[in-house]
């Protein structure tokens, strides 16, 4: 297994405390958790993780989808929704060149490393 980089972006504490909790376990490594589109952004002006968890709603001004769009303009991250809207036109709307999966809540344990695994191998062959 990778020992990935991995940001969340979830304005749920309750959910960010239990993914933080999931990545440690998994052996991830957890190099931020922010609540913000605005706060993604700004973040990776600092530190650049291999891999994003997005929520599709969030505090401020732009949402998940928005924030990714503009992460792909900068940064070649992979991202993984995870959306309590399981709403078909969302997940399409969400449907992006840096979008490498789409949960919904709630999150098993066993179904996230499947998802960051399958994200991050399938982001190394598209880039090699």
């Amino acid at each position: 297994m990778s020992k990935a980089k991995i940001l969340i972006v979830e304005d749920d504490n309750m959910l960010c405390t239990v993914f933080e909790m999931f990545l440690e376990e998994l052996g991830y490594e957890h190099c931020g958790t922010v609540a913000s589109g605005e706060d993604a952004l700004t973040h990776l002006e600092n530190k650049q993780p291999n891999l994003i968890l997005m929520d599709i709603h969030l505090k401020g001004e732009i949402d998940g989808i928005e924030t990714a769009k503009r992460i792909l303009e900068k940064y070649n991250i992979p991202i993984i929704y995870i959306s309590g809207d399981s709403d078909l036109n969302t997940a399409i709307r969400a449907v992006l060149k840096n979008t490498y999966g789409f949960m919904t809540k709630p999150v098993y344990k066993d179904s996230l490393e499947l998802n960051i695994e399958f994200a991050l191998h399938k982001h190394k062959l598209l880039n090699n």
